[in-house]
């Protein structure tokens, strides 16, 4: 995915989650059912929660490697691992 998609998306994230959150979503969930004893509101709002920081978590490690290989100029030569050695200027002065 080019870098400046991921950045748009690292962008609306937050207020994607605000949306998820908002009382006319977390109404659906509210009920008197229980699912293994856990009201389903609680599931909804861990899950949404646990969702955004996943998907937060992929997008910035992705934005981090740099993922935009398309835009990238081509390496150059690698450089010499080999120390440099300055020679001892001559002390016939």
């Amino acid at each position: 995915m080019p870098r400046q998609k991921l950045r748009d998306a690292a962008f609306i994230l937050p207020f994607f989650g605000l949306i998820l959150i908002m009382p006319p979503f977390v109404d659906i969930f509210f009920s008197t059912r229980l699912l293994a004893g856990i009201p389903g509101i609680l599931l909804y709002i861990f899950g949404v929660w646990t969702l955004l920081i996943v998907l937060g978590a992929l997008l910035s490690r992705r934005l981090a490697t740099g993922s935009d290989t398309a835009g990238s100029p081509t390496p150059g030569p690698a450089p010499d691992p080999r120390p440099q050695t300055r020679e001892a200027p001559d002390a016939d002065c």
